[in-house]
């Protein structure tokens, strides 16, 4: 028989092409023969090898036919699979998911063939996939062949073969494909039973079961299964032992590289950690992984302070004590660093002048530094750089130094290295050989500090000796520093007698265009860049020498903003100076907003003369909107006691300024933190607030009112907030401005309101108590408020306590014994009250003014009886309790008197960049005792989890491991399987009674889970929506979701009876049978009840059984989700996992 010629394109033309496959077995057979396929199938595959449809029937074909209770008489032969295997797998470089599919239909043919023929033939394709499996030449499919076969290889080949599986095995773990890494363990599940395995890698059968596991859970990116898993398994490796074996010390490398590379911050800081406290640089190396291990330092999050468990300098320091330089510096060199790492690493030398090392090294280095971005930690590093390699940078000759700041060094950076460099010129023999290295770039470097006098002169005096050609660069700025020298002959001299300059020039009365002229001319002025130069310094000089007044602008005719173009900076300069002075206003209105438009934040001066201007000359409209934009640019000259002479800022930009900035976040924070920079808006705020204070003319009480209105309203409309949110730092910023202003403001009732906002953050709270407590006009509006503590809720009566013991303790010479007694009985019933925080605060509040009574020689007896009671009370942890933050607060204003808010900030653990004075100004003793409260504080409010031990936890090495089943890394077969009996057993879940999305999207995870296959829901819509997906967690993309409404759930339970299910229903009825016996039939419909109502009336007689589940506590029932969940698992129990 012949098969049909042209390709089967089509699922139906590919049909019958199989069709004509079988009808021709049939006919063989019916004449006796046997049906020789090899070379028809053969031909069938070489006419469709580009069709994956055509191919996947034919496989269906060939999979029916190996069936082992075939009723045909067939053979076909190697050649057949080999067809195959070169089709489907090694003359394919694709890696779909269909080519996947194919792959994994052609490896099932394959293995049942082998197991079918299990000598000559099934060995020879089983060899020819092994070849594949293990070729040099890439095989996208290698893995998924080593994962299906490999028990089939290792009973064919011998336990031999599972050796050479090692070194593929490793180069699977280190691929950047998520399924060859998974792949990868599996294959070292199965060759960790293999004893030949292990003895050949020296590694105990426990190292290799940990390191997999360890390997496994950290391909899964979860946290809170790594960190134990390490913490347990991890120690047992034996990474620090002094004997490991070549191959498993290989193993261990690739582990490390792993580890060190996760991209899980938890994860990579507690390595860190591990390898800092268990491990040292030289250890590091003989695992040759110091550039991974740098590489995994790279990241700014692991160093953030603000993070408990953050990596520190002290760790550093201590790993890097012993190792060699030179090899460190090689591999730091290799990495692109981010600001805080490299800091950290430069810190690490510690200051040490370290041996002199390769230049190549230190120019690399200095690359690497100059790259960072942040310009305050540039400059750390570049004082780490000067001083731990100064040995080498000694050994520089002029060249090489001069290259070496190039590469070190921004034009912004500060350069103060001038007398190194002046030595070098002094000392050079050979000037003219090195004078090319002085170009333009390093002039600017070298110019910026006001010791580069020196510098240039011993230039200019080395200069002498070079021809005038050869000059370069640095001739020009010496001339225009002069004027700065008190003796500038020497600079003069060398101008006169080398270029011929007339220094006659440089007086009062000549034109610019002469001055610049003669220079251009003189200085032999050849580019572009050379005439610009010099123009614009000509510019600074004249306008130095001739400008003593703004008004010699106007007699010289000259335009102020022509000439701020074309100068320099010292040019701006001059003329803000000029103007300070001005005593009439200006006739062109566009000269001061230039000069403003220049202001920088190191503009001082030059911002103090504009504003002596502006406040002497503009009217008052004028002067307000000049200050405005003065201070939007610049702000420090707010801080300055003589401030108030010539800024007068409206009350409305105070307020907006005391409250202004926004957060920094990201990386950009950590870097300020680390480096300790004041944060420019922090900064902003403080200078607003020491102005409010020196300026007796601003109205403080109405900007005071109005923060405070800003905070009840702010309470009343966000009533509960996170800590550190947006939110807070603006009542944070509130508060600290009222309590820092408070000395020129008034009491307000709205005082009450902010002390006794239920939800404050505990370190708002504490402000307002202190500030109720110092701004109460008298005792009495708070004894009216301590009538009310029984109507309070507890963190107010938490709160109003506060205030009693700060106003009691700081104003105790007002109060007699009449007050006290009336205070201890309205406190004494909240020191016996429910609430314990409230309880414990009246208890620690009663004890101190016990004291304070006992030592103010006051007799009250309820004092002295209240100190007894609780002092038994508490017993020793009295002691421990005085470090409670509020118990500190009335000596505040004694020992931090112009701190107080910044105190109570610190000691709450604030934001660094919500409180610039951290270091509160204190003496010794108290700031050690409100360090105490601050770490007192912090661990109370702390929500992290202790940190994991670095030894092994579990005894027994068993940790949490997600299950991966094989056929989630590459696909299973799709043959249909038409000799395969039907099941006799099944269970549908019907749930169309339940109507809570939760607890359906429970059930449907519970059936994915435990295989059941069919769930019934009242409308198949609900498996959409995000209240049962959230718990479903994609389990209704592989179940048969059926809708059946609960309207025609009788019509269903009654169809369902006819076909043998036996309906169980989850209920308690008068005849219900108990759960623990209950035998559950094999084709079962399972009916779940309505959450609140159960099962209805007019279904309980559709059931066979009613089954419920025995109570032993006081709660009516179980949840419908658990009950459904705990009946399907028992009938899996009984009749699934038996399979």
């Amino acid at each position: 028989m012949s098969l049909p010629t042209t390709r089967a394109t089509t699922a139906t033309a590919t049909h019958a092409v199989v069709q004509a496959v079988e009808s021709y077995i049939q006919n063989q057979n019916l004449l006796g023969e046997l049906a020789e396929l090899d070379d028809m199938l053969y031909d069938l595959v070489d006419m469709h090898k580009d069709n994956e449809l055509a191919l996947k029937r034919v496989l269906q074909c060939i999979y029916n036919l190996l069936q082992t209770n075939c009723k045909w008489n067939v053979r076909f032969g190697p050649k057949l699979f080999h067809k195959l295997v070169s089709v489907a797998i090694a003359d394919s470089r694709e890696d779909t998911a269909s080519r996947r599919q194919l792959v994994a239909n052609v490896l099932v043919c394959v293995q049942l063939h082998a197991r079918k023929f299990p000598r000559i033939e099934g060995k020879f394709v089983l060899q020819q996939l092994w070849s594949l499996s293990l070729s040099n030449d890439h095989q996208p499919h290698a893995a998924q062949i080593l994962v299906h076969l490999f028990d089939d290889f290792v009973h064919n080949f011998g336990p031999e073969c599972a050796q050479e599986l090692v070194g593929v095995t490793q180069n699977l773990l280190q691929s950047q494909v998520r399924e060859d890494r998974r792949a990868a363990y599996f294959l070292m599940r199965k060759l960790q039973g293999i004893q030949e395995v292990v003895a050949a890698l020296q590694c105990s059968e426990q190292q290799w079961s940990s390191y997999v596991g360890i390997m496994e859970n950290l391909e899964e990116q979860q946290s809170h299964l790594v960190l134990p898993t390490l913490s347990t398994l991890l120690p047992r490796l034996g990474l620090m032992s002094t004997n490991l074996s070549e191959d498993w010390l290989a193993w261990l490398r690739i582990l490390c590289v792993r580890l060190l590379g996760d991209n899980n911050i938890l994860v990579l800081r507690w390595t860190l950690k591990y390898f800092f406290s268990q491990a040292s640089l030289t250890q590091l190396a003989r695992f040759n992984l110091l550039p991974e291990f740098l590489a995994a330092t790279n990241r700014t999050q692991l160093f953030n302070p603000e993070v408990l468990d953050s990596l520190t300098m002290e760790q550093l320091n201590d790993f890097m004590k012993g190792f060699e330089v030179e090899p460190l510096l090689q591999a730091i060199v290799g990495v692109p660093w981010h600001c805080v790492p490299l800091v950290y690493w430069l810190n690490g030398w510690q200051m040490v002048e370290l041996p002199v090392v390769s230049k190549e090294l230190l120019l690399q280095l200095c690359a690497r530094v100059r790259s960072l971005q942040n310009p305050h930690l540039r400059d750390v590093a570049i004082k780490n750089v000067m001083f731990s390699f100064s040995k080498t940078i000694a050994s520089l000759t002029i060249s090489e130094y001069l290259n070496f700041i190039e590469s070190l060094f921004n034009t912004i950076d500060d350069y103060a290295d001038h007398y190194q460099l002046q030595d070098k010129i002094e000392k050079c023999s050979s000037f003219e050989e090195h004078i090319e290295h002085f170009n333009r770039r390093c002039c600017e470097l070298v110019s910026q500090k006001d010791y580069k006098y020196d510098l240039f002169l011993a230039f200019l005096l080395k200069l002498r000796t070079v021809p005038k050609a050869k000059h370069g660069w640095w001739r020009f700025l010496p001339f225009f520093l002069h004027q700065n020298l008190d003796n500038p002959e020497n600079y003069l001299d060398f101008y006169r007698s080398v270029y011929g300059i007339d220094t006659s020039l440089l007086q009062s009365g000549v034109s610019l265009d002469t001055l610049q002229q003669h220079l251009l001319e003189r200085l032999e002025c050849q580019t572009r860049e050379e005439k610009s130069f010099v123009r614009e310094h000509c510019v600074d000089l004249f306008a130095s020498i001739n400008l003593p007044t703004w008004g010699k602008l106007q007699e010289l005719n000259i335009k102020p903003l022509e000439l701020l173009d074309q100068g320099t900076d010292s040019t701006f300069g001059i003329l803000a100076n000029r103007l300070a002075e001005h005593t009439q206003p200006l006739q062109d209105e566009n000269i001061l907003p230039a000069l403003i438009a220049r202001l920088g934040r190191f503009n001082l001066a030059e911002t103090q003369a504009i504003l002596k201007y502006a406040v002497a000359n503009l009217n008052r409209e004028e002067y307000e909107k000049c200050v405005v934009d003065v201070l939007n640019r610049n702000t420090r000259l707010l801080g300055f006691m003589d401030s108030s002479d010539y800024i007068k800022a409206p009350p409305s930009f105070v307020l907006r300024g005391l409250l202004a900035g926004e957060t920094t976040t990201g990386d950009a924070r950590i870097e300020m933190a680390c480096d300790n920079i004041k944060d420019t808006n922090t900064m902003a705020r403080e200078q607003f607030k020491v102005y409010a204070l020196n300026n007796k003319d601003l109205d403080v009480a109405s900007i005071c009112d109005s923060l405070l209105t800003m905070n009840n309203e702010l309470s009343r409309k966000k009533t509960r907030y996170f800590a550190n949110s947006k939110e807070h730092r603006r009542k944070m910023r509130i508060a600290k401005a009222l309590l820092d202003l408070s000395d020129r403001w008034t009491w307000s009732d709205g005082l009450w309101e902010a002390a006794l906002c239920p939800n404050d953050q505990l370190n708002i709270s504490f402000m307002y108590e202190y500030l109720v407590a110092k701004m109460l006009p008298s005792i009495h509006p708070l004894l009216e408020q301590l009538k009310l503590l029984p109507s309070l809720k507890p963190s107010q009566q938490v709160s109003l306590i506060s205030v009693v013991h700060i106003y009691c303790l700081n104003r105790w010479e007002s109060l007699d014994k009449k007050l006290l007694s009336g205070i201890f009985a309205d406190l004494l019933p909240l020191a016996m009250g429910a609430n314990f925080q409230t309880r414990l605060l009246a208890q620690l509040v009663l004890h101190r003014l016990s004291i304070k009574s006992e030592e103010s020689c006051l007799e009250l007896a309820i004092a002295d009886a209240l100190k007894n009671s609780i002092e038994k009370t508490l017993g020793d942890k009295l002691s421990e309790f005085q470090n409670e933050a509020r118990l500190v607060l009335p000596e505040l204003g004694s020992e931090c008197v112009n701190n107080i808010s910044s105190a109570i900030l610190w000691m709450t653990n604030a934001p660094f960049d919500e409180n610039i004075d951290s270091c509160v100004g204190c003496r010794y003793h108290f700031r050690m005792k409100l360090e105490q409260v601050r770490k007192t504080f912090k661990a109370k409010k702390s929500s992290l989890a202790p940190e994991l031990a670095l030894s092994s936890t579990a005894s027994n090495g068993n940790v949490q491991r997600k299950m991966n089943p094989v056929g989630d890394i590459y696909p299973d077969s799709d043959f249909v399987d038409a000799k395969k009996p039907p099941r006799d057993h099944e269970l549908i879940v019907v749930a169309s009674l339940i109507d809570k999305l939760p607890n359906l999207g429970g059930l449907a995870r519970t059936c994915e889970v435990l295989g059941v296959e069919t769930l019934i829901l009242g409308l198949k819509s609900h498996a959409e929506k995000s209240d049962f997906t959230n718990l479903s967690m994609t389990a209704e993309k592989t179940l048969d979701i059926v809708e059946v409404k609960p309207e025609a759930l009788a019509e269903f339970l009654m169809g369902k009876q006819m076909e043998g299910y036996k309906i169980v229903g989850a209920e308690q009825t008068a005849h219900s049978t108990n759960f623990v016996d209950f035998k559950f039939p094999r084709k079962c419909i399972l009916l779940l009840g309505h959450e609140k109502h159960g099962i209805p009336a007019d279904l309980i007689g559709f059931l066979d059984y009613a089954v419920e589940i025995p109570q032993f506590g006081l709660v009516r029932s179980l949840n419908v989700h658990v009950t459904g969940s705990l009946f399907i698992w028992e009938y899996c129990k009984q009749h699934l996992a038996k399979e």
